[in-house]
This record gives structure tokens, C-alpha cells and sequence, in this order.
């Protein structure tokens, strides 16, 4: 959750959308990016690893894995 706004920073979608014409997932946003992941991909964080997601040549998120709460 964002903590300034309370909202969701990741949701799962059921495909892309127009991100500059429609206020879906998040609200209106400048850009788009789509990022393909392989299986080595997706095992990395699995193994306690981060990815590092360029984004538009201007940003980089790190992504891993949310541990389960017991």
C-alpha cells in the first residue's frame, strides 16, 4: 500500500490498458511499459533474489517476494 495515499502499488490485471485515457489500475499515468519475465525470472526472487526493472530509461523498481506473515 502507498502510504500517503492508502492505495495499492501492485494489482494483478487482466491485460494492458491506455494508461494516458483511462483511470484504471492506478489513475491516469503518462506511460506504459511492458515488462516480460522468463522463468529464470520469476525462480530469482523464488531464491531470495531481487529484479531490477528498467523503466522508460528514467526509473528502476526492485521487486521481490512479500514473505507470508505466520
Amino acid at each position: 500500500m502507498s502510504s500517503e495515499e492508502n492505495q495499492p502499488v501492485v494489482t494483478i490485471v487482466d491485460g494492458i490498458c491506455d494508461v494516458e485515457e483511462t483511470c484504471q489500475p492506478f489513475g491516469k499515468r503518462r506511460a506504459a511499459q511492458r515488462v516480460k519475465l522468463s522463468s529464470a525470472h520469476i525462480a530469482a526472487p523464488q531464491g531470495g533474489k531481487l529484479l531490477a526493472v528498467d523503466v522508460n530509461d528514467e526509473y528502476v523498481v526492485f521487486q521481490e517476494i512479500e514473505q507470508e506473515r505466520a
